[in-house]
């Protein structure tokens, strides 16, 4: 999928802004968060609306949230060389209706039945209603509307944490997602690595559905040298390109592109 068709009201400017919430592949490699989460977004702003009009600089306003919010989200992540290991979890086999028969352990706060520990900007929030997956029991789910974050609380990973995968529902065909794993590299930068999105899930509007089997560990190189690492994983309401060309999301009051997510989990050991 392209990262981003540029439209008469959506001015190179704010395209290369909006370009941070854009579908990448599974395989993407870890860059620096000041990359991907620019501190300063309001100079795009006030070119978009001077170059392209109201919808240009609400198209630049969404980039803004999302830069905003996710970068403001992050914490101190950190890599440690001792111990070796994260503490043991309870565990069971909770995406296994779909033929992935490893065991998971719940990421703190992953149920979404309350906001500790999560960092949400740009409208994210708890609402009734749990995931009709079967994968975690519970009454709330986190709901994103277009631009929106949600970051989760510090939890650790080590070499047997090799991937995640949560539920998700879109509110409609223009709804869509990116899930960025943010840790610290063994030089002590933060960085962080999108690699998996609503590119990578079968969907159908309304209806919740597994993620694919996103890489954790396996993608951080300390965690694989056998360091733990405390990471952050950051939930982003994209919308697909038709909603970030069109913007149909934000001139609906942020109903149309919502996306829901539920029932975050961590496969606790390493595939065979």
């Amino acid at each position: 999928m392209p990262l981003l068709r540029t439209s008469p009201t959506i001015v190179p400017a704010v395209a290369a802004a909006i370009a941070v919430a854009a579908v990448a592949p599974a395989s993407a490699s870890a860059f620096s968060l000041s990359d991907l989460f620019p501190a300063k977004t309001t100079t795009a702003v006030t070119q978009a609306a001077a170059s392209g009009g109201a919808a240009a600089a609400t198209a630049a306003s969404t980039a803004a949230n999302i830069a905003q919010g996710a970068a403001g989200a992050v914490t101190a992540v950190a890599t440690s060389t001792a111990p070796t290991s994260c503490p043991t979890q309870t565990v069971r086999q909770a995406f296994s209706a779909y033929g992935d028969k490893a065991d998971y352990a719940l990421a703190p706060g992953g149920d979404f039945e309350s906001t500790a520990g999560w960092t949400l900007a740009g409208g994210a929030k708890i609402v009734s209603g749990n995931e009709s997956a079967g994968v975690q029991g519970g009454s709330k789910s986190l709901s994103l509307p277009l631009g929106a974050t949600a970051t989760s609380p510090q939890f650790c990973v080590d070499a047997s944490n090799p991937y995640f995968r949560f539920v998700s529902k879109p509110d409609n065909a223009v709804a869509g997602y990116a899930a960025i794993v943010i840790y610290r590299t063994s030089a002590g930068k933060i960085a962080n690595a999108q690699f998996t999105s609503s590119a990578n899930q079968s969907w159908g509007a309304g209806k919740w559905a597994p993620s694919s089997i996103s890489p954790l560990a396996v993608k951080i190189p300390s965690v694989m040298a056998g360091n733990i690492a405390t990471v952050q994983i950051s939930f982003v309401s994209t919308g697909n390109s038709t909603a970030l060309t069109s913007l149909w999301g934000k001139f609906a009051g942020g109903a149309v592109g919502t996306v829901s997510i539920d029932s975050l989990m961590v496969d606790p050991y390493r595939r065979g």
